[in-house]
């Protein structure tokens, strides 16, 4: 299965259920990246520019994570076992492991 933008954006809604906490601009220190689960590669968000973004996005990342580009040369999708989650203090945490975290506090 492919990670795609309309996949981030299903994965956003469903954890805004803690009032948008862990998505808005670099909240409680995480950062919005992306893992490579086959390599444990970690990239943060970025624009195309290398700017960190405070958002999801597949413009910044390696091409060769690229599963599918766009009529337009933008990722649509990345290659199996790319996942979304956040990075904070260097350490990579998944979308779950967030989740819970804030549940446990």
């Amino acid at each position: 299965m492919f990670l795609s933008h309309t996949q981030l954006v299903e994965q956003r809604g469903a954890y805004e259920q803690l009032g948008g906490a862990v998505f808005r601009e670099a909240s409680f220190g995480f950062m919005p990246a992306f893992m490579d689960l086959n390599t444990s590669e970690v990239h943060l968000s970025s624009y195309d520019d290398g700017m960190p973004s405070v958002v999801h996005i597949l413009d910044g990342l390696p091409g060769y994570w690229v599963a599918e580009w766009g009529r337009d040369g933008r990722a649509v999708s990345l290659k199996p076992g790319v996942i979304a989650g956040y990075m904070r203090s260097g350490v990579f945490y998944t979308l779950n492991e967030i989740m819970n975290d804030l549940k446990d506090a």
